[in-house]
């Protein structure tokens, strides 16, 4: 009799499980910063990603430290982009393209500001996955007619990712001038190559089994951005799963003390 009635409860308590794991399936959130205007703070920065993550997910907070929002910064004049007709140049950076595609006009993307290294984010739920667009921003490591920029040069720009401190990738900016579709920028002119490093790029998906609170977006020595941040939370139990499961526990524990009292009287 025991026996059987246990098997039941915990037949019982397997469906409760089952239909608090396929209750709710976890979405990705997009950040693309657009409502947020140049010049932003730290503090605006935060305030819209938890008005994002209020919408779809009210329990999680989200922290932001060493952020600031920009919309036409071009590393002093040094990022690359295409020759018009009238021999300008005009650069191509975060704000003028969204995953690698350009566009028209000036949308809003990070930076870490000074004296920052970094773009720090921290969710109070485990992310399960994250993307985003960044921009490594040259830092006149090299000089304008410079032809020996190496590597190996202790300032040469970069970029890295990192979840709970674990580096996941690290990216080096590149000579324009050696590599890539534009040579020219609004400093180098028309008709000289720019020499500054420099890269813009996206992330790629990035999984964490495991789930992790903290993203870190890492520059040196000068500056980096990042747009459109897409992150994945855990699932979360919808709050009638939560009840359910939370009665079904209270059942079991009072059927198993009359089970324990008729078996002691």
């Amino acid at each position: 009799m025991i026996v059987h009635l246990l098997t039941r409860l915990t037949i019982t308590v397997l469906i409760l499980l089952l239909s608090i794991s396929t209750s709710a399936n976890a979405t990705p959130i997009l950040f693309d910063f657009n409502t947020l205007t140049d010049g932003d703070t730290n503090a605006k920065v935060q305030a819209y990603m938890q008005g994002v993550l209020d919408l779809e997910f009210p329990g999680i907070k989200v922290t932001v430290t060493g952020a600031g929002a920009e919309k036409d910064y071009t590393g002093d004049r040094h990022v690359v982009g295409p020759v018009s007709n009238t021999n300008t140049v005009k650069s191509k950076t975060l704000g003028t393209s969204d995953k690698g595609v350009h566009h028209d006009g000036l949308d809003t993307f990070l930076v870490n500001k000074s004296p920052s290294d970094r773009i720090s984010i921290e969710f109070s739920f485990p992310i399960l996955s994250a993307s985003f667009d960044y921009e490594i921003f040259p830092d006149g490591t090299c000089p304008k007619k410079s032809n020996t920029c190496k590597e190996t040069t202790s300032n040469w720009p970069d970029f890295t990712f990192k979840a709970d401190g674990v580096a996941h990738f690290r990216a080096l900016g590149i000579l324009p001038g050696d590599a890539g579709t534009y040579p020219n920028s609004p400093f180098s002119g028309p008709f000289n190559k720019e020499r500054g490093p420099q890269l813009l790029g996206t992330s790629g998906d990035w999984s964490f089994p495991e789930g992790v609170t903290k993203l870190e977006f890492i520059d040196w020595p000068r500056m980096i951005g990042i747009d459109n941040l897409s992150v994945t939370p855990v699932s979360i139990p919808e709050p009638g799963s939560l009840l359910l499961f939370g009665a079904g526990l209270l059942a079991l524990a009072a059927r198993l003390r009359r089970v324990r009292d008729r078996s002691m009287s």
